[in-house]
C-alpha cells in the first residue's frame, strides 16, 4: 500500500462534505504554489463544489436578494430564461489565506456565453492560473452563490480549454502593479471552454458578428449581462444574474482615457460612462449585446473600483474566426487530475530530497499542476504537490480518463508480478485504496493508454509483447473489460523502443499511435475508428528523437487546445513541441519549459 498521500485534490464530482468544501490535509502546507495574488472578486469557499447534471426545470426564476445586496452597479436582477445563452463559470482553487494564515479553498465566479452544447466563450483570465483548480459551467440559474443549489439549471464539467496565444497573464499583472512601465495591456483575453457534459438544448448558442464586422457607433445602447458583484469596493453580491444598459464609447475617447496601458482598438472596445453603471468582478467573460448580437466580451475596468472608468471589452469581430476554429475541433482528452480542463504532469522520484527540494523520498509521485497557458510567466506550471510514497513498487504507471464510465481520471499501475491496479479519488480528496483490475500483465514489455480506439467511446489499454505483437483491452465503462482475453491488432511493434498514444493526432477524431525507433525516427499510425488502421505501414513524421530519455504527450500544455509532445533529455531539460492539431508541427525545435528533471524516472 502507498503511504503519505498528501493534498490530492478532487476533480469535481460529489467530492465534498455536505456542509463545506473538501477538507485540506494537515500537511497541505507542503505544497508549492506559484507566487500570484488571489483574483479580484474571489472569496473563500464555504460550501461544496456543485455536482454535474441537471436539476429540475431548465431555468430558475429571478434571484432573491439577501441582506447586503441592496446596491447593484446600475443594473437589475434578471431571469436566466431572458438570456438563455448566458452561463456562470465557477472555479474552485487553492491559495494562501493571509487573514487566516493557512491554505484554503477559494471560489472565483465569472460569466460566459454558449457557443454550442459543448463550447462556452469567456475571458482568458477566467481560465488560466488557478492552482489545483476545478471549473464548472452553470447554466439556467439566477443564483449561483455558494450553497445555493437552486431549483433548475444544469452543471457541466470542463474538459479542455483554448486560450488566445497572444494573452500573457504575467504581463497583465505587471501593467496593474506598474502602469508606467510601458508594458502593453495583454489584449488577447479570449478563451473557449470545451465541456465534458453537453449542455441541454434550452441553452441556446449566442449570435456572433462576422470577422472584421464594424462595431456599433458611439452612444448606441448595449446590454451587458453577468454574475458579478454589486459593489466594486466591497465585492458583495457576486453570483446573482444581472443586466444593465450602457452606451457604446468611441475608440478615440477610450484610447485617451486608457493611455496608461495602451488601449488597442484592434482587439478592444469601450462601453459605459465612468462612475456609472457597468461590469465588475464576476462579470468577466460575459457578453455585451447590441440587438441580440454579442459584440464584446467583458474584460476589465480599472482594478479596485469598478465604476471609475469606461468598461473594456474584447472586440468579438476580431476573434470570430479563431473562436469558430476551436468550435470545430474534435474533443481533446487532457491528463487533467484536478478538473480545470488543463493538463497536469505526474512524475516519480528516483532520488531523495538530498539533491532537490521537490523529491523527499525515492518512489514519491509528484503532480505538477498546469495553468492552462504557456505564457503565464511560469511556462505553464502553477503548483506542485505529493501523491505519496511507495510508487517504486510499480514497473508501469499510467493515467486514464473515464475507466469507470464517469468521465473522471484515475491511475492504473502494474506491479512486479504483473498485477494491474487502479487508484481513484475519494470524497475527502485523497486516493482511495487500490483495486486490482487484472493480472498477468508482465507478459507485456510496454503498456499504453488510448481513448476510444474501437469507436465505442470507451478507453483502452494496449500491451506490446516481447515478440512485437500489439494487443488491445477495452473498458466496459464500469471498471471491467469488454474483452478480458484481449484482441491482437498488430505485429512488428518490437522495432520501436517507445510507443506513445497522444490521442487524435490528425484532428479527425481517430486515435493515433506514435512509435520511436532507436535511430530517433518517429512514425505515426492512425486508427480507422473500429479497431483497424488507416495507414498500417506507418508514416514518418520526425527524426532526432533519440536525444530524449523520456518523451510523452501531455495533451495540450500551451493552451491552444491542440496536442503537444514533451521530451526530457538526460540532462533534465524538458522541451515542449506544439502541433497545429492536424499532424504538423508549430514548433519543431522545442521550447524549454523546465530543467532538473533527471531526478525523475517516470513522467506520465
Amino acid at each position: 500500500m502507498l503511504g503519505g498521500a498528501a493534498f490530492v485534490l478532487p476533480s469535481g464530482v460529489a467530492n465534498a462534505a455536505s456542509d463545506g468544501p473538501p477538507p485540506l490535509p494537515a500537511n497541505a502546507g507542503d505544497i508549492a504554489l506559484t507566487p500570484d495574488e488571489i483574483p479580484a472578486g474571489a472569496v473563500r469557499a464555504t460550501h461544496p463544489m456543485p455536482k454535474p447534471g441537471s436539476s429540475g426545470s431548465a431555468f430558475s426564476g429571478r434571484a432573491t436578494l439577501k441582506p447586503g445586496d441592496s446596491r447593484i452597479i446600475g443594473g437589475e436582477l434578471v431571469a436566466p430564461a431572458a438570456h438563455p445563452s448566458v452561463v456562470a463559470v465557477m472555479s474552485y482553487f487553492v491559495a494562501w489565506d493571509d487573514q487566516a494564515d493557512e491554505y484554503a479553498w477559494f471560489l472565483r465566479t465569472c460569466t460566459g456565453t454558449v457557443l454550442s452544447p459543448e463550447k462556452v466563450l469567456t475571458a482568458a483570465q477566467c481560465s488560466v492560473d488557478l492552482p489545483f483548480g476545478a471549473t464548472f459551467v452553470v447554466a439556467g440559474r439566477a443564483d449561483v452563490r455558494q450553497g445555493v443549489a437552486g431549483s433548475g439549471g444544469q452543471v457541466a464539467r470542463v474538459a479542455s480549454t483554448w486560450t488566445h496565444q497572444g494573452y500573457n497573464h504575467a504581463e497583465q499583472e505587471k501593467v496593474w502593479t506598474s502602469p508606467s512601465s510601458g508594458n502593453p495591456y495583454p489584449h488577447d483575453n479570449v478563451t473557449v471552454l470545451t465541456l465534458k457534459d453537453a449542455l441541454d438544448g434550452a441553452y441556446t448558442p449566442v449570435t456572433l458578428p462576422a470577422q472584421g464586422a464594424d462595431i456599433p457607433p458611439a452612444d448606441t445602447a448595449a446590454t451587458i449581462v453577468g454574475y458579478g458583484v454589486d459593489d466594486g469596493v466591497n465585492n458583495t453580491g457576486v453570483g446573482l444574474l444581472r443586466a444593465t444598459t450602457v452606451p457604446m464609447i468611441a475608440d478615440s475617447t477610450c484610447s485617451s482615457a486608457y493611455d496608461f496601458f495602451k488601449f488597442n482598438a484592434y482587439s478592444m472596445l469601450c462601453a459605459g460612462v465612468p462612475y456609472s453603471n457597468g461590469a465588475c468582478h464576476g462579470d468577466s467573460g460575459g457578453p455585451l449585446f447590441v440587438d441580440g448580437v454579442q459584440y464584446g466580451i467583458i474584460s476589465t475596468r480599472f482594478k479596485g473600483y469598478c465604476p471609475a472608468d469606461h468598461g473594456i471589452y474584447m472586440r468579438v469581430p476580431t476573434f470570430h474566426d479563431l473562436i469558430t476554429e476551436d468550435m470545430a475541433r474534435s474533443g481533446l482528452v487532457n491528463p487533467d487530475w484536478t478538473g480545470d480542463g488543463h493538463s497536469d504532469f505526474m512524475v516519480r522520484c528516483k532520488t531523495s530530497g538530498t539533491s532537490t527540494d521537490v523529491c523527499s523520498k525515492s518512489g514519491e509521485v509528484i503532480m505538477f499542476g498546469g495553468s492552462g497557458l504557456y505564457k503565464d510567466g511560469y511556462y505553464g506550471f502553477n503548483a506542485a504537490m505529493s501523491l505519496g510514497y511507495g510508487w517504486n513498487t510499480y514497473t508501469k504507471i499510467m493515467r486514464v480518463t473515464s475507466w469507470n464510465g464517469d468521465g473522471e481520471p484515475s491511475i492504473i499501475a502494474r506491479d512486479g508480478s504483473g498485477g494491474l491496479w487502479q487508484y481513484t479519488i475519494g470524497g475527502d480528496g485523497n486516493l482511495l485504496p487500490r483495486i486490482k483490475i487484472g493480472s498477468g500483465w508482465n507478459m507485456f514489455n510496454d503498456i499504453m493508454v488510448t481513448n476510444n480506439w474501437m469507436g465505442d467511446g470507451m478507453p483502452n489499454l494496449m500491451g506490446r509483447k516481447p515478440n512485437g505483437e500489439l494487443w488491445i483491452y477495452t473498458s466496459d465503462g464500469a471498471g471491467g473489460w469488454k474483452n478480458p482475453s484481449g484482441t491482437r491488432i498488430g505485429t512488428g511493434w518490437g522495432m520501436f523502443n517507445t510507443i506513445l498514444t497522444p490521442g487524435s493526432w490528425q484532428g479527425d477524431g481517430f486515435q493515433t499511435l506514435l512509435g520511436r525507433k532507436p535511430d530517433g525516427k518517429l512514425y505515426m499510425y492512425n486508427s480507422n475508428g473500429s479497431g483497424g488502421w488507416q495507414n498500417p505501414s506507418g508514416t514518418q513524421i520526425g527524426s532526432g528523437w533519440q536525444t530524449f530519455t523520456t518523451f510523452m504527450s501531455p495533451g495540450d500544455w500551451n493552451g491552444d487546445n491542440m496536442i503537444d509532445l514533451v521530451g526530457v533529455k538526460s540532462t533534465g531539460e524538458v522541451r515542449l513541441y506544439t502541433t497545429n492539431g492536424k499532424g504538423q508541427w508549430i514548433n519543431a525545435t522545442g521550447a524549454v519549459i523546465a530543467k532538473g528533471w533527471q531526478i525523475f524516472d517516470r513522467v506520465f
